[in-house]
């Protein structure tokens, strides 16, 4: 495993169990691991394989991974794991984020989301961090929380909320 390489290309999704038993095992671990607090105790979590295999430390980033892809699918949804650089093209991001190249451009010199020159000449491609498109990505899912939030309650207010779309 030492020198394989990743790609998008490589992810892989995980679906729900079909089984209801097998979904069980699941809601069960994830509840346990609430009962535990979900924390990292003193100690690492160990992984240790189907066969008994030598328990392996887990780095805590890859423990939170796990616990995320856990809680995920014990409530039915899949999950993909995709390898992802830390620094992406504009085309990456714009996929990332949902929205074309241009529309990313137009974030990026506007100062949404920072970048890098890959050189200083240019028309050179512009490189974004990761992090900075999945930070932008949360402020995003915020403010339109926040605006619905607003508009959830101004309809409340008027009498709105609860009436058909007919009646409009």
């Amino acid at each position: 495993m030492g020198d394989q390489s990743f790609a998008a290309a490589d992810s892989r999704t995980f679906l729900p169990e079909e089984d209801p038993q097998s979904q069980a095992a699941i809601v069960d671990f994830v509840a346990e691991l609430r009962k535990r607090g979900l924390g990292v105790a003193d100690c690492p979590a160990l992984l240790t394989g189907p066969d008994g295999s030598p328990r392996i430390p887990l780095p805590l980033p890859v423990y939170e991974a796990l616990l995320k892809v856990a809680e995920a699918l014990s409530h039915g949804f899949a999950v993909t794991v995709a390898p992802q650089h830390v620094t992406m093209s504009t085309y990456e991001a714009a996929e990332l984020l949902g929205v074309s190249r241009p529309t990313l451009v137009q974030l990026l010199e506007s100062g949404e989301i920072p970048y890098e020159r890959a050189t200083n000449r240019p028309g050179a491609h512009r490189r974004v961090r990761l992090e900075d498109v999945l930070d932008f990505q949360k402020r995003r899912r915020a403010t339109r929380k926040h605006l619905l939030d607003e508009l959830t309650a101004d309809s409340i207010e008027m009498g709105m909320y609860d009436k058909p779309a007919s009646e409009f």
